[in-house]
């Protein structure tokens, strides 16, 4: 094998495992576009806080980690191929090495496989709970005290709203629509998409689930728990189920209010779950606030 070609078939090995792996994530995510989309549009939500800054940060995070990637690249590359060039010429390629390459990328193409339906199920549920709390600043115009992302035993309430007529533990599902589920009802709006309630089941078009029905509950009881044991009177929290951008129904009397994120505003003042005076209310919001505080602090 002459020079050249020894150049050309080295670049080529080293190259094409960098293409393999891009490849792969390119096809993922063309994967996900053509079978699913988000159940709301990210670029209608009120814009929080610090979004802007937030988006900057995750941007230069991923090009601070891209330039060091191509940097070891840089310092590598020539070496390896100088190093699978001189196998090539002398005729004693490392097959030994080849198949180990061969195993590592196997290995983390299913590692960003794994990695990318991680990725994909946090990207839905940060973009449900946001589109919770941007509808939850309406009740807060009401006179609502609203908190977000309250650290329990082992898990977090979404959102905590507490007023004269009681506290809403509210749990944010996100659930992707299907593209498949729009066709087969041949429907061309977002009615296509509907979320039916029956008989102690949420009902989606391709499938049915009762976990987020006990997890509600569950979560509602120890806000229940807690605030009574910490204000020292009772408190009772009324469990609230909220699905983002889908067309919410009820076939059957749901145990507790199941809503599409943009009927929260005009839901929960009507809920007349338990009567407060503003001293409970304050008290209330005391606990809440504390624990909120104590848990930052921890973290930190």
């Amino acid at each position: 094998m002459t020079d050249f070609e020894g150049n050309i078939l080295s670049v080529a090995i080293i190259i094409s495992s960098t293409f393999i792996l891009v490849g792969l994530v390119y096809l993922l995510l063309r994967h996900r576009d053509a079978t699913v989309k988000l159940p709301v549009d990210r670029e209608q939500l009120i814009r929080i806080p610090a979004f802007g800054l937030q988006q900057q940060i995750q941007n230069l995070q991923m090009d601070l980690m891209a330039n060091i990637m191509l940097g070891l690249m840089i310092v590598c590359m020539p070496f390896a191929i100088s190093s699978i060039k001189a196998h090539i010429v002398v005729g004693n390629f490392p097959w030994l090495f080849f198949f180990t390459a061969v195993m590592g990328l196997i290995y983390c193409g299913f590692k960003i496989g794994k990695q990318f339906s991680k990725l994909t199920k946090l990207r839905l549920g940060h973009t449900a709970e946001i589109a919770t709390a941007n509808e939850l600043i309406g009740l807060q115009a009401l006179g609502y005290q609203v908190f977000h992302d309250i650290q329990a035993d082992g898990f977090n309430i979404d959102h905590l709203a507490v007023g004269k007529n009681g506290v809403f533990a509210i749990e944010t599902k996100g659930r992707h629509k299907r593209h498949k589920d729009l066709k087969k009802t041949k429907e061309a709006s977002n009615k296509g998409y509907k979320l039916f309630y029956k008989e102690g089941q949420l009902q989606f078009p391709s499938w049915t689930e009762t976990k987020p029905l006990e997890q509600a509950e569950r979560q509602s009881k120890w806000v229940s728990d807690w605030l009574t044991k910490a204000t020292g009177t009772p408190v009772s929290s009324t469990p609230v189920l909220v699905f983002p951008g889908w067309y919410v129904m009820s076939q059957s009397k749901p145990p507790f209010p199941i809503l599409n994120h943009k009927q929260l505003v005009g839901t929960i003042p009507t809920l007349k779950n338990q009567a407060l005076t503003q001293q409970q209310v304050d008290t209330i919001i005391y606990q809440v606030a504390q624990r909120c505080l104590s848990k930052s602090e921890v973290s930190k």
